[in-house]
């Protein structure tokens, strides 16, 4: 009886202690589900999961992971115990792919992982230190893995079922929550990514609605001076000297006009994704003497030394886009000509390479006015000009020049670097690779699109006399016909001009074997340059058709080769080397 008597009560005092036990549970469970009824951040959630309900229920440890955007690994985002030393700090987290280890193979697999030792469980991941015994339970919604609830415990053979019930019954509690909050995260990043987008669009209306005035004011002035002494020469008064001033004004207002256009084109094909590169062979030391000589008399003018060095270490000729190279040192060389007042400009090219490519330094720097290392960063924005405006309000520019020079350095694959001092001066550095290997690519390239075409795709070059060559002129401008007629017919040219394409074409049709080469505008009237040439090529000629364009892009060009057009030469034309560009076709093979 009192062995009975003993039993009984020792019986009783366990049925008491797991009914205390019990209640307790109840208890956390009941405290964790109305704390989480109020929270809605993920962070709220989870660390709720582990300070709530795992802490207060007397683990250890425990981690709560949930799945990433891509659901390819689990992600720590609260802990209790040695993985949680500072409040809502986890100690050197870590993300587990989704099928590594034991939390890994939960996710995976969406059931529960009871391991009483981990020793013998090769697919135990070591964290913070090893304990013997874990638990993980999947947080599942609607059947679908979005987080794991992980505990751990010194002791093998430490969790009960009691413990398997807990933690599943914590995980399902926790779902619906942890699901809804993370909706909420992904909404209100969008939503921030949302008012975002709208400030950059804003700034960017902004700031082409200044591009805009800036331009219009900036296009106005050169036309003013143009216009205005054009007039004067009309009238024919003026000493000569005042007449050769005006005619030097004009000329460089129709420069300026003419590099502010090709900036806008610029800009317009790099944001059209339709800028074209090619490899040209560029003789260092010529292509530098060439600079030297189209920037040193604007400096010149403003009283500024300038100088172009090639260094010794030099390479003496390299193969990149000689068009956009030369565009982006000019505008780089004409930048420093503007902001500088006193002093000097030094362009230096040397040698160097650019991840294990050989190539060429270039640095351009100046003693100008410099930069304030506060808008250093937004040099290279478009439609953005950076100087102090009121202390220097007659710095005319569109904000455009510096855009595109960066783009056409990543272009050419090379980099650039600004060092700058407010007051002092400014270094622009660019490093350009050679694309030697790439030309033989372009090469290529260029081989089978003038096979497309059934003519070379190539843009006039080179020199040659025009001395009794006869030349068919298809032009509906009236000013530019008159303009290239004069200036081809100074050179021995012989010009028979259509002011459109249907009169070419007729004209054509009875003299065809007369002209020596085909010179056609594209845009015209009744029958534009892609039919003059379509026709003539149908017509059995096969000699050079070149397309004189205003269009400019690389889409542009290749329409002409496809209609049939030999070479292409683009809009203003250079009238010192337009005869020569003209007569170099002559030399070429067009079909």
């Amino acid at each position: 009886m009192a062995i009975s008597s003993q039993f009984v009560g020792t019986e009783e005092q366990r049925d008491n202690a797991a009914g205390i036990q019990r209640h307790r549970y109840l208890e956390v469970l009941h405290e964790f589900t109305m704390r989480q009824a109020s929270l809605r951040s993920v962070d709220d959630i989870c660390w709720n999961i582990a300070k709530t309900a795992i802490g207060e229920l007397g683990f250890v440890d425990c981690v709560v992971y949930l799945m990433n955007e891509t659901r390819s690994h689990l992600v720590q985002r609260a802990a209790h115990g040695d993985k949680n030393p500072i409040e809502r700090e986890i100690l050197d987290p870590i993300v587990i792919p989704v099928g590594e280890g034991i939390v890994g193979s939960v996710a995976a697999t969406g059931k529960l992982e009871w391991v009483n030792d981990t020793r013998v469980d090769r697919r135990y991941i070591l964290d913070d230190s090893f304990r013997c015994a874990e638990l993980a339970v999947p947080i599942l919604l609607e059947g679908e893995v979005i987080g794991v609830l992980d505990s751990e415990h010194p002791e093998a053979h430490f969790f009960s079922d009691e413990d398997v019930k807990l933690f599943t019954t914590i995980a399902s509690l926790a779902s619906t929550r942890i699901h809804t909050a993370l909706a909420l995260e992904r909404l209100e990043q969008q939503a921030e990514e949302l008012i975002q987008a709208r400030r950059d669009a804003e700034i960017a209306s902004e700031a082409k609605s200044r591009f805009l005035a800036s331009i219009s004011h900036d296009m106005r002035t050169p036309l003013t001076a143009i216009l205005g002494y054009s007039k004067l020469l009309e009238e024919g008064r003026g000493s000569q000297e005042e007449i050769s001033s005006w005619h030097q004004a004009i000329v460089a207002n129709s420069q300026y006009m003419a590099n502010m256009v090709g900036n806008v084109l610029d800009l317009t094909a790099l944001e059209s994704g339709q800028l074209h590169i090619s490899s040209d062979r560029i003789e260092v030391k010529s292509w530098a003497s060439d600079l030297e000589s189209l920037v040193s008399q604007r400096a010149a003018k403003k009283g500024l030394a300038f100088s172009c060095v090639v260094d010794g270490d030099a390479r003496n000729e390299i193969f990149t886009d000689r068009a956009k190279l030369t565009e982006l040192v000019m505008n780089l060389l004409i930048n420093a000509v503007k902001y500088t007042f006193t002093g000097s400009i030094e362009l230096r090219i040397s040698g160097t390479h650019i991840e294990g490519a050989p190539g060429i330094e270039l640095s351009v720097c100046d003693t100008g006015i410099g930069i304030a290392p506060n808008v250093q960063h937004r040099i290279f924005d478009p439609f953005t000009r950076v100087h102090d405006t009121e202390r220097f309000p007659n710095i005319e520019g569109t904000g455009l020049g510096l855009s595109i020079v960066r783009q056409f350095v990543e272009a050419l694959k090379g980099t650039i670097s600004v060092d700058s001092v407010q007051g002092q001066g400014t270094s622009i550095y660019v490093v350009i690779p050679d694309l030697s290997e790439k030309s033989e690519v372009d090469s290529s390239l260029d081989t089978m699109n003038s096979t497309k075409a059934e003519v070379p795709s190539c843009e006039v070059s080179g020199s040659r006399s025009l001395e009794n060559v006869s030349i068919l002129f298809c032009e509906d401008s009236d000013t530019v016909a008159t303009l290239v007629r004069l200036v081809l017919e100074r050179e021995g040219a012989t010009v028979t001009h259509a002011e459109n394409g249907k009169k070419g074409i007729d004209i054509f049709s009875k003299l065809g074997e007369d002209f020596d080469l085909v010179l056609t505008d594209i845009q015209m009237p009744v029958v534009d340059g892609f039919g003059v040439a379509e026709a003539l090529r149908a017509a059995g000629w096969t000699k050079p058709i070149i397309a004189l364009t205003a269009f400019s892009t690389e889409n542009d060009a290749d329409k002409c080769f496809a209609a049939g057009c030999s070479h292409y030469i683009t809009k203003p034309i250079d009238v010192e080397t337009f005869s020569s560009r003209v007569a170099s076709s002559l030399s070429e093979r067009a079909i």
